[in-house]
């Protein structure tokens, strides 16, 4: 019966042909538009020479001992600090040729940067949001000691991410929790030629009838993402890490985004409210996550940024095509591995609920 279901609606999806369409040239056209729009700001995160900054540690500032270790994870980036304890800072920066100050007070800093050194300013900026949420981390977990080694595992540096390569992924990513547009044809035909009560009549179980619409919308999707992908690597040349790391976080991402959305329709019973609810949830993630914003610059908060399924998908997949590896793997596919249970759970009880209520 359920290799039956599965069948059926497939060919209620493409009936509505549209949403096919849509799904597979959306994101084309999103990296088409956004690479070329923001191709100059991406140029910003270019790998750049070794270059010097000052620093300046006062008397109240809560992290003097943690600069040795600061130093050294600079270096590896490529980030030489000094130390300049006097002096007007403009003027420091001048003198010495230095691309950059920082200037630390109390549990702050202030970054400075030189108009002549721009790429290396946000590269700095970038670097000290990461140094120190890890070295807030440490400082917090290890208070009593007189110093604070900072993990300079977490500080790895990430080679350079160019406009097409970024946005040619978290796109890609971003569509794939959009598949609930695939299930417009099923969901909207469903009602349309009385299929849902043919469905209460056969006593078909919930769990089957979940899975009937969840399999068909998540290959259906699937296949879309990489028709779509196949093609903004022929056309754009974009580039992706481990073959097979990168499908299997896509695949998790569609099938977390096909199970919110089945989710949530189950509970709504209603198809509108469905694609604003998905719409609506999935935009903040993406918000959250660096489609809008690239999540190297992003000042949001570190713990907003891990509560997006979104963010530690792109964080994987940007990282395991410009350095092939990523300590964000395991936690993209873990995370959308639990959406798929809590919202299935979900889906399947209200999905039962409501028919004993139709009964």
């Amino acid at each position: 019966m359920i290799r039956y279901l599965i069948k059926n609606n497939f060919k209620l999806m493409f009936r509505n042909t549209w949403s096919v369409v849509v799904m597979l040239l959306g994101p084309i056209l999103v990296i088409m538009v956004l690479s070329s729009a923001f191709s100059e700001l991406m140029k910003s995160y270019e790998k750049v020479d070794e270059f010097s900054v000052g620093y300046r540690m006062q008397e109240t500032a809560e992290y003097q001992g943690m600069m040795e270790s600061a130093k050294a994870a600079g270096e590896e980036a490529g980030i030489l600090f000094y130390e300049y304890p006097e002096g007007e800072i403009e003027d420091v920066m001048e003198k010495n040729g230095l691309a950059g100050f920082v200037e630390f007070s109390g549990d702050t800093y202030v970054v400075y940067k030189s108009g002549d050194y721009e790429v290396e300013g946000i590269t700095l900026e970038y670097f000290m949001n990461k140094m120190m949420n890890a070295g807030v981390n440490a400082f917090l977990q290890l208070q009593e000691q007189e110093e604070i080694v900072l993990p300079t595992e977490e500080l790895e540096f990430m080679p350079a991410v160019n406009a097409r390569d970024y946005y040619g992924i978290v796109y890609i990513v971003y569509f794939c929790w959009c598949g609930m547009i695939c299930a417009t044809g099923v969901l909207s035909n469903e009602k349309k030629y009385g299929i849902v009560r043919r469905f209460q009549v056969s006593n078909i179980s919930e769990p089957k009838n979940y899975l009937g619409k969840f399999i068909p919308i998540t290959l259906t999707v699937s296949a879309g993402m990489a028709a779509a992908t196949a093609i903004t690597v022929l056309l754009y040349d974009i580039h992706w890490g481990s073959p097979v790391l990168s499908v299997l976080i896509v695949f998790m991402m569609i099938s977390a985004g096909n199970a919110l959305g089945m989710m949530l329709y189950n509970i709504s019973d209603s198809l509108v409210i469905t694609i604003i609810m998905e719409f609506t949830i999935v935009w903040f993630l993406g918000f959250f996550g660096g489609s809008f914003e690239t999540y190297m610059f992003s000042r949001m908060p570190d713990a907003l940024k891990h509560l997006s399924p979104i963010y530690h998908g792109n964080r994987a997949l940007v990282e395991l095509s410009c350095m092939g590896k990523s300590n964000y793997t395991a936690s993209a596919v873990w995370y959308s591995l639990g959406i798929i249970a809590v919202c299935s759970a979900i889906a399947i009880l209200a999905g039962s609920i409501r028919k004993r209520g139709r009964a």
